[in-house]
């Protein structure tokens, strides 16, 4: 509640309050301390004035969830103003009074979001929940109030239609996302569709916030207590001590394992027990789906109706048609051409890898065995093992997290020449957080990089990377410099043992971190078009481009020492990890073909959805099904990615990405691998330019060409020819 409005509430109350007091005076001595303190509050609230930390860093330390909602209302109120002051604007519009002064509007929202974000994903309870929905609903309603201004629009239409022959590519880049973005939001829709369009996107945000809340809450809540040591038959000995002190944290008795990957994953995959397999792929399986306070289905079905309804309001057929026209696929035509040609390649290969995996599980089970879902990834372990004598856990002693983070900051420092200093007096948002200023080659300072690695309640699943506050250059030429997080969730360390990951686990440290270069190298002028802020299907390139690294012996021979002897991995090792590294190729990508198609099935729908939400999606992906379908599992339920992140309509953006990384990799290979010089071709082309231009541009400026589909089928050992794309 900002001062005016409480000196008002007083005058209203005064009456009243003033029946408790002897005199007037009192009154006036009670309001003028209320207001005091009142005054007090707002000028404490970290996010209203400039953060006084090292490179302006979020004051983590002083920030109370209490501050969050007036800083929001109090951001809504000055960027409205400042949007009144750009429509009364008596000069003619302009870029520079108009799409410019725009651009620098709403600091103060962006503040706060940033931290909302981080919270949410990482450290989110019942009370930030709460807070976060009335938040989303103020800050959505303020968006489509600027987005619907018509005032504001026809300010920005005219500069289009009118923009001058002054104007930089940049600028020019701009202006036509501002316009389009605009038109996209419902600016140019009558007044009746306007106020629909509001409905809806108020109502999408709350359907979402609810979706991801119960997938979170119901991962958490689910957790499997083992008391009987011989049920650990066959689980590593670090899974063991984990599951102990996952137990002891809890104040159990026994091994405790949960749903979040550092368990579930290695679990299925080494445990004996069948039936703990079944309870634990049954869990996860049918998460959003159980029928109970949980339960996703209904929310599924209000939301992909509600995004068709969304997009045939801006005039679009489906709500891909409306994603996609603004991607660099451009049509769902294109997206559905690489899924198909992915799947014509791929599905020989994949339907022979889990006839293989079958029938071993019948030579060690018996012929009357039949492998069922839970199976799957312990009888994929043993084949892996019987063809390769390898398993992920042999190289885990090699691969300590500080070693790691060691690697992959020396790979940086090799392809860019950035450095990196851990900062201790940062504030944090959590003990486990660490922050390390990254640093040019000549010693400029390029960002501040949050790492936080460790899984625990209330934090999300999985890994990502976050921009927590964007690179541009102000008025002044001043560059503000970004600050970027990166988020996995690997297993603990224990009392006697450093956390360990898998190669897999490394393969995802180095994902994330090239989603962080790509913030970090960010050299545009203008926020909105800073990296990674770039067109969804071009995001993963950056980030997948650094997986290629994962198993290439000279940079594990730099780092990956085994923890207790101090030996490096053995050549015959790395051997074997080159050897598995097509392990279940043609599996993997089926399942990401298959994860694409969800995803298009449910954002193609042409009319409103009515139907039973597991049924349907196990009718999309039937033809493509490589394992039994259970009755009540099924992935759309617990599917964040599409129903709450930025993959809806878009997560065949991993397998795009995947094309262009390996065609792009391919110059690397025909340079060297730690080519430099292609290194700052890419750094100079498409992590530093954001979306200054747009990524065919960029990519066939690095490249020379358009991306080909060739270098992605060989690199898999994919010996079928499929036309280029």
């Amino acid at each position: 509640m900002e001062i005016k409005q409480f000196n008002c509430l007083l005058k209203f109350a005064g009456i009243i309050i003033f029946a408790t007091f002897e005199d007037f005076q009192s009154l006036q001595k009670l309001t003028k301390i209320i207001c005091y303190k009142l005054h007090i509050t707002m000028e404490n609230n970290p996010f209203l004035k400039q953060y006084d930390t090292p490179f302006e860093a979020i004051p983590f330390d002083k920030i109370e969830l209490s501050h969050i909602l007036p800083a929001i209302k109090h951001g809504i109120a000055v960027e409205q103003s400042e949007i009144d002051a750009i429509v009364a604007n008596g000069d003619a519009p302009t870029f520079e009074n108009t799409i410019e002064a725009l651009e620098r509007t709403g600091e103060i929202i962006s503040k706060v979001t940033s931290v909302l974000s981080i919270y949410m994903n990482a450290r989110c309870d019942d009370e930030l929940q709460t807070l976060s929905e009335e938040a989303y609903s103020l800050l959505t309603e303020h968006r489509n109030n600027i987005n619907l201004n018509e005032g504001l629009f026809a300010r920005i239409k005219a500069v289009y239609n009118s923009p001058g022959t002054t104007l930089s590519g940049e600028q020019q880049r701009l202006l036509s996302i501002v316009y389009n973005g605009f038109v996209r939001a419902g600016a140019d829709l009558s007044a009746a569709d306007k106020e629909k369009y509001r409905e809806l996107t108020l109502r999408l945000s709350k359907l979402e916030l609810k979706f991801q809340e119960n997938t979170l809450k119901e991962t958490d809540a689910f957790t499997l207590l083992v008391t009987d040591k011989e049920q650990l038959s066959g689980l590593p000995e670090w899974l063991v001590e984990s599951a102990a002190l996952a137990a002891r944290e809890a104040g159990k008795e026994g091994w405790l394992f949960t749903l979040h990957r550092p368990s579930y994953v290695p679990f299925l995959t080494f445990s004996t027990c069948r039936d703990l397999r079944r309870t634990l792929y049954m869990a996860y399986s049918s998460l959003g789906a159980k029928g109970d306070e949980y339960d996703n289905r209904a929310l599924v079905v209000q939301i992909v109706n509600a995004r068709l309804e969304l997009a045939r309001l801006l005039g679009y057929n489906t709500y891909s048609e409306y994603i996609t026209s603004e991607r660099m696929a451009q049509n769902t035509d294109a997206v559905f051409s690489l899924l198909g040609r992915l799947s014509w390649s791929y599905l020989p290969t994949a339907r022979r890898e889990v006839d293989e995996i079958r029938e071993l599980a019948r030579e060690i089970e018996g012929n009357e065995f039949e492998m069922m879902p839970w199976d799957f990834f312990y009888y994929s372990e043993k084949l892996k093992q019987k063809k390769h004598s390898f398993s992920d856990e042999m190289l885990r002693p090699y691969l300590p997290l500080e070693q790691v983070l060691h690697g992959v900051a020396n790979l940086a420092t090799r392809l860019y020449g950035i450095t990196f200093r851990r900062n201790t007096e940062i504030p944090v948002y959590h003990p486990d957080v660490r922050v390390f200023e990254v640093y040019d080659y000549d010693g400029r300072f390029l960002s501040l990089l949050y790492c936080d690695f460790f899984p625990r309640k209330g934090k999300r699943s999985g890994a990502w990377m976050d921009s927590i506050k964007g690179q541009y250059k102000d008025k002044n030429g001043i560059d503000h410099r970004p600050h970027v997080t990166l988020t996995t969730n690997v297993t603990k360390p224990t009392a006697d043992k450093p956390a360990m990951l898998t190669i897999d686990e490394v393969n995802t440290m180095l994902h994330e971190f090239g989603h962080c270069l790509h913030g970090i190298f960010s050299d545009v002028t203008y926020q909105s078009l800073c990296s990674p802020d770039v067109l969804w299907d071009f995001v993963e390139l950056p980030s997948q481009i650094m997986e290629n690294f994962t198993t290439q012996e000279e940079f594990l021979n730099n780092f990956a020492f085994h923890y207790e002897t101090g030996e490096t991995i053995p050549a015959e090792m790395l051997q074997k990890v080159n050897d598995a590294r097509n392990f279940k190729v043609g599996y993997n990508c089926i399942r990401q073909v298959s994860l694409g198609l969800i995803d298009q099935a449910w954002h193609n729908i042409s009319k409103p959805f009515d139907g039973e939400v597991l049924a349907y999606e196990h009718s999309v992906t039937e033809s493509l099904s490589l394992l039994p379908n259970i009755a009540g599992t099924g992935i759309t339920t617990q599917f964040s990615h599409i129903m709450t992140g930025g993959y809806s309509a878009g997560y065949y953006s991993y397998k795009w990405a995947e094309m262009l990384d390996a065609d792009a990799f391919a110059l690397f290979k025909e340079n060297g691998v730690f080519s430099t010089k292609v290194a700052q071709s890419f750094r100079d082309n498409i992590l530093a330019r954001g979306n200054s231009e747009h990524p065919k541009v960029l990519y066939k400026r690095f490249r020379g060409s358009d991306p080909q589909l060739d270098a992605m089928l060989a690199r898999d050992g994919i010996e079928t020819i499929c036309p280029h794309l």
